[in-house]
């Protein structure tokens, strides 16, 4: 299984510290957390990314955080995707002459 993690539908004053204070307080190790933000704002795009220690642990943050209720949402959180699962990054469009 993939050790990182997706985390969605973050409301934007959700920071690193507070999922690392969520993942500290259900005894789950990580090795880091991002949040993703926007490059000109640095306001949040509403989702993160979580490096687990261990297999279990993804697991485990899978199976006590997606669909929690946060506020007036419910999180999303799966197993990350992306090119380390065999896609291939999109190709750049050629520019023109």
């Amino acid at each position: 299984m993939n050790r990182t993690v997706f985390m969605g539908n973050l409301p934007a004053w959700v920071t690193a510290e507070d999922i690392q204070s969520w993942l500290q307080h259900e005894n789950i190790t990580f090795d880091d957390v991002k949040v993703i933000r926007d490059f000109e704002t640095q306001e949040s795009k509403g989702y993160a990314f979580i490096e687990a220690a261990t297999d279990e642990d993804s697991k485990a943050i899978i199976a006590r955080f997606n669909h929690a209720p946060l506020e007036d949402r419910n999180l999303r959180v799966n197993e990350a995707r992306g090119s380390d699962q065999g896609r291939k990054p999109a190709p750049r469009p050629r520019a023109r002459r």
